[in-house]
């Protein structure tokens, strides 16, 4: 059957920075498509995982449905090959990899073929892992503790026992089928996702320490030292190691550093934390990654002002390009919503598709949360609306509730959603995914209270919980309430 394919030139973008193009240098990817119908439109993009961010290069493909082009890549990187939107395989690769592959149009993910036997050897490994293992993590997960709470030596037994075996089966396979180019990637994400299930507890990971657990990577020979603690910055290419990290400096330094029960002391806890990370990890650059990567969760804890000064403060203090770029690009994103600033126009609609704009609030003091179906302190907020109303019943014709649903159901189960989690007790509105941008909504909830004019009061403002509290708040404050 001939294969026909229509040509297809997509622009590369996963984010607006982070723009890829393809060049002559780097690894080379090239690729057929089998048993294509006439006319079928396929769309092949790469996937790529940065440490901080994740950039996309879309291919450009033949009538005959041949693909040839070359990534800008130098470093190892995870690629995540995509056939139509759909994760197809994973691809390790370096500067300097040649990868040429084939599948058939029906099926790609189980007619994926290398043609470099080393790759075949690795695809066939991978999906041996996963048959064995993929369950037994599963069900090691199930054991992990919450934060602060004791951890169970069953969940210690099981990750040492599977850590164990992982890395046997590795060294198996490679007697009986031949060497593995990418040996020390399946090594180290064996390792990290097991010991990722115990990362909330920094008493569980220094007993998996004292007990001496190996990953077979050669920095387990460095005496009286986990692997975690010497590994070096260019494994941050693979995402296992990442989130191990991210969860095990996340809560050891929030242990080290105490609680932060109030707005200061979170405050205060964040620079020392910052502090904390940098004696906790020994390499510099991986410090760097763990501090510009959790510097994006300020916004979420820290009024705006205070994130902002906190960011500014960490960029002075970072030393390595990549992870300066990322935080300059962290406060770029917040400028826009600092107090006194125009608040961006959106266009949302309700269950009976009315059209809102933010003109449609002019005149009162807006209080705009977004929420989704899946956010759990979201629901818990809204069981305060009611008492939020009553305390304010004085002033309903200065304010306006806004309640954003972020979600791509249909609205038939928005309003489900709306009689399950959320409240009655206000505008109800649906955003879309600009709206979703113009306001930088990344995590849930966010509260945003806007003026009688359009501009922006506080961005990540006080959640209606903290607004019945006893003391002044930022809503007394606009109002005029002494």
């Amino acid at each position: 059957m001939m294969r026909r394919k229509k040509n297809i030139l997509m622009v590369a973008l996963m984010m607006a920075t982070c723009l890829i193009s393809c060049t002559e240098n780097g690894v080379r990817i090239k690729g057929a498509i089998e048993m294509q119908s006439p006319n079928e439109e396929t769309h092949i993009s790469i996937l790529i995982r940065n440490p901080l961010i994740n950039d996309t290069c879309h291919f450009t493909v033949s009538p005959e449905g041949t693909f040839d082009q070359t990534l800008p890549i130098k470093e190892e990187r995870e690629l995540y090959l995509m056939v139509n939107g759909r994760y197809i395989a994973k691809l390790l690769a370096e500067e300097g990899d040649f990868i040429e592959l084939t599948w058939q149009s029906h099926n790609p993910s189980e007619t994926l073929e290398f043609a470099d036997p080393a790759r075949k050897r690795e695809q066939k490994l991978e999906k041996l892992l996963k048959k064995n293992f993929s369950d037994r993590l599963h069900s090691l997960a199930g054991l992990s503790p919450r934060p602060d709470q004791p951890y169970d030596t069953t969940l210690i037994d099981g990750i040492e026992k599977y850590v164990n075996e992982y890395r046997q089966a590795i060294e198996d396979f490679e007697q009986e089928h031949g060497a593995l180019p990418h040996k020390r990637a399946f090594l180290i994400n064996g390792y990290f996702n097991a010991l990722a299930i115990a990362g909330y507890s920094p008493e569980a990971i220094e007993h998996l320490k004292l007990r001496g657990l190996r990953s077979g990577l050669p920095e387990d020979t460095v005496a009286g030292k986990a692997a975690y603690e010497v590994m070096p910055a260019r494994d941050l290419a693979h995402i296992g190691f990442r989130e191990f990290l991210w969860k095990w400096t996340h809560y050891t330094s929030r242990k080290l550093t105490g609680p932060a029960d109030s707005l200061n002391t979170i405050y205060k806890r964040y620079f020392e934390r910052m502090d904390t990370t940098f004696h906790l990890v020994q390499n510099r650059e991986i410090a760097e990654w763990v501090l510009a990567y959790r510097g994006q969760f300020a916004k979420f804890e820290l009024q705006l002002n205070e994130a902002l000064t906190y960011l500014r403060h960490l960029d002075k203090n970072l030393s390595y390009p990549w992870t300066k770029e990322y935080v300059k690009l962290l406060i770029s994103q917040l400028n826009p919503f600092l107090s006194g600033i125009k608040a961006p126009e959106f266009r949302m609609t309700d269950e009976e598709g009315k059209a809102y704009t933010l003109a449609d609030f002019h005149g009162k003091y807006l209080y705009i949360g977004f929420w989704s179906r899946t956010c759990r302190v979201c629901h818990k907020e809204f069981k305060n609306i009611a008492a939020l109303r009553e305390k304010y019943q004085s002033y309903d014709d200065r304010l306006a509730y806004v309640f954003a649903y972020v979600g791509k159901e249909d609205d038939k189960k928005w309003s489900q959603h709306i009689d399950q989690y959320g409240s009655r007790q206000g505008i109800n509105l649906r955003t879309t995914e600009q709206d979703q941008k113009a306001y930088d909504i990344t995590g849930f909830p966010t509260y945003i209270l806007i003026d009688p004019n359009g501009k922006i009061v506080e961005y990540n403002t006080a959640r209606p919980s903290k607004l019945l509290q006893e003391g002044e708040n930022v809503l007394d404050k606009a109002l005029g309430i002494r």
